[in-house]
């Protein structure tokens, strides 16, 4: 039965690092290194900024906000590293776009109330990769969440062959010492 836990453990470690390595490689590096994420209400005196550290000229950048309430005004403003306004727009409804980056550095976009009442939002400013044509996010965000699963699971499976390895190395050696 050890040898079964050990394989087990062994296997799924293995699927899980192969099913991480094969989805990262089709994720750029904007996942891995800048994804900024906004859940929460805005108000009045604030304003959110999203911030893209280390874009790559060349790469795909996206904005994604939903509104809870379609009644709320939302202006939206994306800059580049130079402080120049790419994208300057009032919306009501889900909002999204994709820039193409024509200098590499720190992106940023702002989230400005227009309304006297609160407005709350899910907003997420990442890699154009993270999200179909429906707005929605791309499979390789799940298939390495599924892949990451299965990587604790193997660990968690070898930690339990230790185990049982260690309690049966204990229940051997008190069972020589105790024959005379």
């Amino acid at each position: 039965m050890k040898r079964i836990v050990l394989a087990l453990g062994l296997i799924t470690l293995l699927i899980g690092v192969t099913i991480i390595s094969i989805s990262s490689i089709r994720v750029p590096d904007p996942l891995h290194s800048t994804s900024t994420v906004f859940k929460g209400k805005i108000s009045n005196e604030s304003k959110p900024i999203l911030v893209l550290e280390d874009v790559q000229k060349g790469k795909n950048i996206s904005l994604s906000i939903t509104l809870q309430n379609s009644l709320d005004l939302l202006n939206v403003r994306i800059l580049n590293p130079k402080g120049t306004l790419l994208i300057d727009q009032n919306s009501s409804q889900a909002f999204f776009t994709t820039i193409i980056p024509t200098i590499s550095g720190n992106y940023s976009a702002v989230l400005t109330n227009l309304k006297n009442e609160d407005i709350y939002t899910n907003s997420m400013f990442a890699s154009s990769v993270l999200f179909d044509n429906n707005k929605n996010p791309k499979i390789e965000i799940y298939t390495i969440l599924v892949g990451v699963i299965i990587l604790l699971i193997g660990i968690a499976t070898c930690i339990f062959w230790i185990i049982l390895e260690f309690f049966e190395r204990l229940r051997v050696r008190t069972r020589y010492k105790q024959v005379p």
